[in-house]
């Protein structure tokens, strides 16, 4: 007799564990967004800032982020790769050096569109980024428009420590080939 109640009890919970799972998510749009982050290094009107480290990370640094170094941004994103073109928006987040060679971060960025027809949404990507000349990270939300969002961002280094016409401050330029899918 109990088996079968066993039996019955299980199958009655997966029906209704199945019931209560959410239908996949309806795309109703996909929008694709190329942009260009500037992140300057600059002392002064720096937009990257190094908030935390251990105080052997220098020491012991290699690559290009030190193991456990924090850094915090605004960075400005613009149509081209200059830092004259037009201003599209802003990312804002952190990365953090979590490899101990120091070519792989840990990236939070929330990125804020300030023009055009998706002004005031923003789109967030978060993941680990290996510090390549092509990457991805995957779009996990956004707001406003982007409500909902998910998607994908191909990075490419543009410049790294670039001091030139593209990039007239010291500093990083990366090209954000963002496809998203919203409401």
């Amino acid at each position: 007799m109990r088996i079968p109640f066993l039996i019955l009890t299980i199958l009655v919970l997966s029906l209704q564990c199945k019931a209560s799972v959410a239908s996949p998510l309806v795309r109703d749009k996909e929008t694709n967004i190329l942009f260009y982050f500037h992140n300057i290094h600059a002392d002064k009107d720096s937009s990257s800032v190094l908030v935390a480290q251990n105080a052997n990370a220098t020491a012991h640094a290699r690559g290009i982020v030190a193991f456990s170094s924090v850094y915090v941004f605004d960075n400005v994103i613009t149509e081209g790769p200059s830092i004259t073109s037009k201003v599209l928006g802003n990312a804002q987040g952190m990365y953090v050096g979590t490899a101990k060679d120091g070519y792989t971060i840990l990236m939070a960025i929330d990125v804020e569109i300030t023009t055009g027809p998706f002004n005031g949404s923003s789109f967030v990507l978060f993941s680990r980024n290996p510090l390549r000349s092509t990457r991805e990270l995957p779009v996990i939300g956004g707001r406003g428009a982007f409500r909902m969002a998910e998607g994908y961002g191909m990075l490419r280094t543009v410049c790294v420590h670039c001091l030139n016409s593209v990039n007239p401050a010291s500093g990083d330029v990366i090209e954000y080939n963002v496809t998203l899918w919203h409401h």
